[in-house]
């Protein structure tokens, strides 16, 4: 799937199959798209991986783009943050939105 095919895909209502939302996340998220996407449609990406369990591994997809982006630090026994809003706050206090 190209990045132009995932941005639209992401932007469908949540009745498509899950198989085609984890395929725009890894266009969306992939390290090769990284200059071609911004830090919103990352934030989007996460805000829909956080909209049901069956989409969880968007929202790490999501997470892990981000955590590249932005140079976030993880400790080494802590788990991707998923959490949209707890992204939002760390985006903003670092003035990347």
């Amino acid at each position: 799937m190209d990045l132009e095919e995932a941005r639209k895909t992401m932007k469908q209502p949540g009745d498509f199959r899950v198989f085609r939302f984890v395929m725009a996340a890894e266009a969306i998220c992939s390290p090769e798209n990284a200059g071609q996407v911004s830090i919103s449609e990352l934030v989007e990406c996460l805000k829909r991986g956080n909209e049901t369990r069956k989409l969880a591994l968007i929202a790490e997809f999501a997470a892990t783009a981000l955590y590249a982006r932005t140079n976030r630090q993880r400790d080494e026994d802590s788990l991707v943050v998923t959490d949209t809003n707890d992204w939002i706050a760390y985006l903003k206090e670092r003035s990347f939105v």
